[in-house]
């Protein structure tokens, strides 16, 4: 599981927008509830994102779902594109003083 964190309190749906704009429309970003996430492509088995914020932090839990084939296949196509674009919108940017 790869895990990226921000200091910044993000709403499921705003993780939603970044991701399907990061990705690109052959990725289908949905909530699954109020605070999971499934990235898929026709005919894969999704990646699973768990967004959890506590204060003004906020967690991004990257998994694999189904069995151990699809498993290792999202582990080395899916979950790292997925952690790429979650790095890319929400990693801490240092500030011009």
């Amino acid at each position: 599981m790869s895990t990226v964190q921000t200091k910044r309190e993000v709403t499921i749906e705003d993780v939603q927008h970044a991701l399907s704009n990061e990705l690109g429309p052959k990725y289908r970003v949905t909530v699954d509830s109020n605070s999971t996430l499934k990235i898929g492509r026709t005919g894969v088995i999704p990646a699973k994102v768990i967004v959890t914020r506590r204060g003004d932090t906020t967690t991004f839990k990257v998994s694999t779902t189904g069995l151990i084939l699809s498993r290792i296949a999202q582990a080395t196509s899916i979950n790292p594109r997925v952690k790429r674009a979650l790095l890319h919108t929400y990693s801490e940017k240092p500030t011009a003083e």
